[in-house]
């Protein structure tokens, strides 16, 4: 074998070396790319479950939510400010999980449940009030996105939760 053959055979094996390493970072792309997305969903679950963990853990502002839910004309100044910050909470959160959808580190299906509840939410009553007036704080993008959604109804309500029912 001449010294050509073994160079010959060295660039074969360094060809081989190479596919196989690219090989490698691809399958290790991949792996990142799902943990990301996932460790994404996973902190987007959290963030939105913050907030309706404040309702559940506050039974005044509970009581602020539900009293908004007809109509903002019922709340104190003070409750307006109150029902006012958690709201911008919210939909700030869910502005979050909108951008990290549109940039692909969310699937789209993930975000369903969070769309349909924060979408819920501002389709009638105080909070329908709240956001017309309030959306300006918000990207435009997303501004469009909800309105879009809001216009067509196509967010399919969740289970109803009595809030407003009277009762019998």
């Amino acid at each position: 074998m001449s010294f050509e053959d073994l160079g010959n055979l060295g660039e074969l094996v360094a060809a081989i070396a190479t596919v196989a390493t690219l090989g490698y970072l691809a399958l290790q792309l991949k792996q990142n790319t799902k943990a990301l997305r996932s460790q994404t969903f996973q902190q987007s679950s959290m963030d939105m479950s913050l907030t309706a963990n404040a309702i559940s853990s506050n039974g005044e502002l509970a009581e602020i939510v539900v009293k908004a839910s007809e109509n903002l004309d019922e709340l104190s100044q003070q409750e307006r400010i109150r029902f006012h910050f958690w709201m911008v909470v919210a939909l700030r959160r869910f502005e979050a999980i909108y951008v990290q959808s549109v940039y692909g580190s969310i699937d789209r299906l993930r975000i369903e449940g969070f769309e349909r509840s924060i979408l819920t939410l501002i389709s009638s009553g105080g909070p329908a009030e709240w956001w017309k007036n309030s959306k300006t704080a918000f990207s435009s993008d997303f501004v469009e996105y909800a309105d879009r959604k809001l216009s067509t109804g196509s967010f399919n309500q969740p289970i109803h939760l009595g809030i407003n029912d009277k009762k019998q």
